[in-house]
């Protein structure tokens, strides 16, 4: 008996140079190869990225998985590891760079007191050459060529004017503070040649002033004692060279702070 004729369903040709029915989209390649996509290709065309015996798609011949690359992706720190370092980092820095406490009790069992109890007055104030303050010294002869107020100076006299315009003035910056208890003493810093520094009053932090220093003039500051907080002025004047600490001070009461010059 002769059999019915079979319609066989007529299969889709394939694309020139596919594997498959349909072509595949590229594969971004998430390995070594650099976020590049990979193109299509046929049949050992040899793509970027797809290693011997496989074809365009990126996978197997035949089908199959997407093969991966052979590169690995760096780790990164997710936010918690970054919030742990930079709070270690914090921390540390406090711990660090923290401020010196501030000392609150009885002037006379401060530190530093017996440093100025004990004063020799034959010590000198050590300025060296990193002490100078050069704007200044620039702005002050200029200023007095102009016939200005020279800064920081208050009733300097014509001939320390006359040493500044002549540029015969060298200012040195140098901070002056309480070496004890900061309880409100002030003072005065006197210049040989005529001229004076403040008032200033006296903190822990204390406060940066520019001594002048003439050619030819002692190189020497009266220091002036103005108000007393309480047990006596204490004051140390901080330079490269080291901290010159003065007598406990009464007020009117001066001392002479003699300079060495370095």
């Amino acid at each position: 008996m002769q059999r019915p004729d079979v319609q066989r369903p007529q299969r889709p040709e394939r694309e020139p140079g596919g594997s498959g029915p349909e072509s595949r989209p590229p594969v971004r390649d998430l390995g070594g190869g650099g976020g590049s996509a990979v193109p299509p290709g046929g049949p050992g065309s040899g793509g970027s990225g797809s290693p011997a015996g496989t074809s365009g798609q990126g996978g197997p011949a035949g089908g199959g998985q997407p093969a991966s690359g052979t590169g690995s992706k760096p780790i990164v720190a997710g936010p918690l590891v970054k919030i742990v370092a930079l709070g270690a980092l914090l921390v540390g820095g406090w711990f660090w760079f923290k401020p010196a406490p501030v000392y609150t009790g009885p002037e006379e069992m401060a530190p530093h007191y017996t440093d100025n109890k004990n004063a020799d007055p034959r010590v000198p104030a050590i300025f060296a050459a990193k002490d100078i303050n050069h704007k200044l010294t620039d702005d002050a002869r200029q200023a007095a060529q102009r016939g200005e107020p020279i800064p920081g100076i208050t009733n300097p006299s014509p001939a320390l004017i006359d040493a500044v315009k002549n540029g015969k003035v060298t200012f040195y910056a140098v901070r002056a503070y309480d070496t004890c208890a900061e309880d409100g003493d002030v003072v005065t810093l006197r210049l040989p040649i005529g001229g004076e520094i403040g008032p200033i009053p006296l903190t822990i932090a204390g406060t940066v002033v520019s001594i002048p220093v003439v050619e030819g003039q002692p190189a020497a500051v009266t220091v002036v004692g103005v108000r007393d907080g309480v047990g006596g002025i204490t004051v140390g004047v901080q330079t490269s060279g080291g901290v010159w600490y003065s007598k406990v001070m009464a007020v009117g009461e001066t001392e002479n702070m003699a300079l060495s010059i370095r």
